[in-house]
């Protein structure tokens, strides 16, 4: 082939692959982070950076931004199972026994208690579960079916191991099978994230094969991760196959809309009974998703592209009494995880200004283990909603009940600023009917549909209203929402719903007894904000696994996904 030709050839092959044959693999010469942000500084835009073997404490954290590139561990290993004991296995050196050892990774091998492939010979470390402290590590003797024995060389900590009251106590019945990592990053950081991006518009920043552990003395107080949007063309953020653990800070945090997180472990130690979550959405300022609440639905396929909603999908999250906390604009879908003793939450317009515009919550898998002894995890719901709208479907869920504990409501639902001083302090106060302010602002319920939304605002107990016009459709330049129903359906059992209210008795953050606060049986009726029962009108979900997950990758700049097309008409002259 003469010289010509070569040039041609090749110029043809650069055309039709693009960026990707021209991205390159940088080597971080540890995992200590100044190492690791010096290679992320030299990477190329599309390529890779390798964190080597081994475990680095971090008191200051990296920074991903202006380029989107793959941050990519030697492996964080992964929770693979769980195990649920009618009785106490004790923890010491030896043969040990697990006989109720279920795959927990993602919610179909739960429910079809798939083999997680476990090997004889493979090293294993079993925790406790919300006892991060108390492990018995060794090799595989046998695994046959749910049975697995081990030959445990390492332990640590004891049964009875103490916990915060009134969370979860040790009792070595519940534990996690877990494979070990080979790239560990030490949080010992006193604020920030250890990792934060800031979306690219090119390519999908991907984080992968890294377990983030917590610090000495418990774990520092930064986050593992933290999400910024590039507006307007930013495109989506990836993290998969890490294993995060967390007692002293969210784990993911963020104010996008947009991203993937997919094969991960969660697990919070001690029992987090709401303070940190594995993810986190707010735009407090509403400024980088200031069209949330002025735009209609993206539930579903109504996601045309993939990248209008935050998915998260085939997690296993462990000990967790809120792992999501879904705030202002947010817009997520929670689907195919498995939820070990891990309940969620939302924000409204009430702390928040702003407050949830809508999740989907399906095919999830929930574990829940009820005891008379005291160690019962205090489990107050599977969902706490504030504000906004939701689906929710084809859950596999067990009744929260317990000795312990008591029964609780599946999905609690709240208007909390009709009696809490918040942003709409005491809305509803002084009605001479009840539910005479109905809508509150954002409430449960709502959403944006027809733009025409109004607001009947109350002669007394919110305190702007000086400032503001009789049936006003905003509340401070915040669009206050049109019916957009609830619509709970389809799951294992007929899901119980709570209405609740913030209370009168909280201190000097509950309304005043007069003039009289309203209430939120008033202001969530059943059959007009919120279906039990009923399936969505018009309603599909999008596809899964989203297809971010399978290797397709974001075009630029368009905000879609999917392999980006061959170049077409292209000519060349061979001589």
């Amino acid at each position: 082939m003469t010289g010509i030709r070569k040039f041609c050839m090749l110029a043809i092959l650069i055309a039709i692959s693009g960026p990707a044959l021209r991205a390159q693999q940088t080597n971080a010469a540890s995992c200590n982070s100044s190492d690791v942000q010096t290679a992320i500084n030299s990477a190329q835009e599309g390529g890779t950076v390798l964190v080597p073997a081994g475990t680095c404490t971090w008191t200051s954290g990296v920074n991903i931004s202006g380029k989107g590139i793959t941050l990519q561990g030697a492996g964080g290993g992964r929770v693979i199972a769980v195990d649920v004991e009618s009785s106490a296995v004790s923890i010491g050196t030896g043969t040990k026994t697990f006989s109720n050892v279920t795959n927990d990774q993602g919610a179909t091998a739960y429910l079809n208690a798939t083999a997680p492939g476990i090997t004889v010979g493979e090293t294993l470390r079993i925790y406790e579960n919300g006892f991060l402290g108390n492990y018995m590590q060794g090799t595989v003797a046998s695994s046959s079916g749910s049975t697995l024995t081990m030959n445990i060389t390492g332990t640590s900590g004891s049964c009875g191991a103490s916990a915060p009251a009134n969370t979860m106590q040790s009792n070595c019945k519940r534990w996690l099978i877990s494979t070990l990592p080979s790239t560990t990053i030490v949080d010992n950081l006193s604020s920030g994230a250890m990792i934060s991006v800031t979306e690219d518009t090119s390519y999908d920043t991907t984080i992968t094969g890294i377990q983030f552990a917590q610090g000495s003395g418990g774990g520092g107080a930064g986050e593992s991760i933290d999400l910024n949007r590039n507006n307007p063309s930013g495109v989506a953020v990836l993290i998969h196959d890490n294993f995060f653990e967390s007692n002293a800070a969210d784990i993911i945090d963020g104010d996008t809309n947009r991203g993937v997180i997919w094969n991960n472990s969660f697990v919070f130690s001690p029992f987090s009974e709401g303070q940190y979550a594995a993810i986190r959405i707010k735009d407090a300022n509403n400024t980088a998703l200031a069209y949330s609440w002025s735009s209609p639905s993206t539930m579903g396929t109504a996601d045309t592209t993939g990248q209008s909603n935050l998915y998260f999908e085939t997690n296993d999250v462990h000990a967790d009494g809120d792992f999501t906390d879904f705030d202002d604009n947010s817009r997520a879908v929670v689907r195919y995880n498995v939820l070990d003793n891990a309940g969620a939450a939302t924000h409204g317009a009430d702390t928040s200004a702003i407050g949830l515009r809508h999740f989907e919550y399906y095919n999830n898998a929930g574990i829940f283990e009820s005891y008379g002894d005291g160690t019962t995890a205090n489990m107050n719901w599977w969902m706490f909603v504030r504000g906004g709208t939701f689906v929710w479907h084809d859950n596999t869920l067990p009744a929260i009940s317990s000795q312990d504990w008591g029964s609780k409501s599946d999905i609690n639902l709240t208007v909390m600023t009709l009696q809490r001083e918040d942003e709409y302090a005491c809305w509803g106060s002084g009605f001479s009917t009840p539910g005479q302010y109905y809508p509150a602002p954002r409430q449960v319920g709502f959403g944006y549909v027809t733009g025409n939304g109004t607001l009947n605002w109350p002669a007394g107990g919110f305190s702007n209203v000086a400032s503001t016009t009789n049936s006003s459709a905003y509340v401070g330049s915040i669009y206050g929402g049109d019916s957009e129903p609830v619509y709970i359906w389809n799951n294992n059992r007929t899901m119980n719903v709570g209405i609740s209210d913030y209370g009168l008795n909280n201190g000097s953050t509950s309304c005043p007894s007069t003039p009289t606060p309203d209430s939120t049986a008033n202001y969530l009726v059943s059959g007009r904000d919120y279906f039990n029962g009923t399936a969505k009108p018009g309603y599909s979900p999008y596809v899964y696994p989203h297809p971010l997950t399978t290797g397709s990758q974001s075009t630029t700049g368009s905000q879609s996904s999917g392999v980006p097309a061959a170049p077409t008409n292209l000519t060349a002259t061979v001589e």
